[in-house]
């Protein structure tokens, strides 16, 4: 026989070409596993991202917030004066309608 063929049960296997083909199958499949994670870091890096504008998102909600309390406040202080100048300054009864 010749080198790297062996004789088993009457068939010859070549055993270097099956050893590089298996070589061959495992750097194909290291390379889908490099992609896969490249994938995920893409991933990662998006919901990283995502989590960012959520929280700017927030933080605008939170500056909105504020505004509309500063807003209900001048109110109940624009409230507060209109009664005074009711009281002070009553309106006849025929401007009332």
């Amino acid at each position: 026989m010749g080198s790297g063929e062996w004789g088993v049960g009457g068939r010859r296997v070549e055993t270097k070409d099956s050893l590089m083909e298996f070589k061959g199958s495992l750097m194909e499949f290291k390379g889908s596993l490099m992609e896969f994670k490249g994938s995920l870091m893409e991933f990662k890096d998006s919901l990283t991202e995502f989590k960012g504008s959520l929280m700017e998102f927030k933080d605008s909600l939170m500056e909105f917030k504020g505004s509309l309390i500063e807003f209900q406040d001048s109110l109940t202080e624009f409230k507060g004066s209109s009664s005074i100048l009711n009281a002070q300054f009553p309106m006849p009864n025929s401007q009332r309608n």
